[in-house]
């Protein structure tokens, strides 16, 4: 599985009544903790002002992304560099028709077609 973060538990746990064994390998879906309705209401929702957002997007502990930093400077920067270039914008199609890559970890869009308005 390509797409799959696996992890080691270092320790027994018991999760939901199934109990994962000391040395036991799991299989992280990190896009599916990030869309978790028991911690982010209406968690299927684009909110880019949500509050708190303890999102696990870039990891956590010593799998934290290194590259975190640069990606939020690069969003910072080029999304409203974007928009002033393009003005205002909209979807081109309904949000629920928006292709998505197929992926398990790495959840995002094939493409995001928008147009001028």
């Amino acid at each position: 599985m390509r797409d799959a973060t696996f992890r080691c538990a270092t320790a027994p746990i018991s999760l939901h009544g199934q109990l994962i064994g000391e040395g036991d390998i799991v299989s992280l879906l990190i896009g599916s903790a990030n869309r978790d309705d028991a911690r982010f209401p209406d968690a299927d929702r684009l909110d880019l002002g949500r509050a708190p957002n303890d999102h696990l997007a870039f990891g956590h502990g010593p799998h934290f992304c290194i590259g975190a930093a640069l990606a939020r400077l690069e969003g910072a920067v080029a999304f409203p560099l974007l928009l002033r270039r393009l003005g205002r914008v909209q979807l081109a199609k309904p949000a629920g028709e928006l292709p998505w890559r197929p992926a398990r970890v790495m959840r995002g869009l094939a493409a995001l077609p928008v147009v001028r308005i």
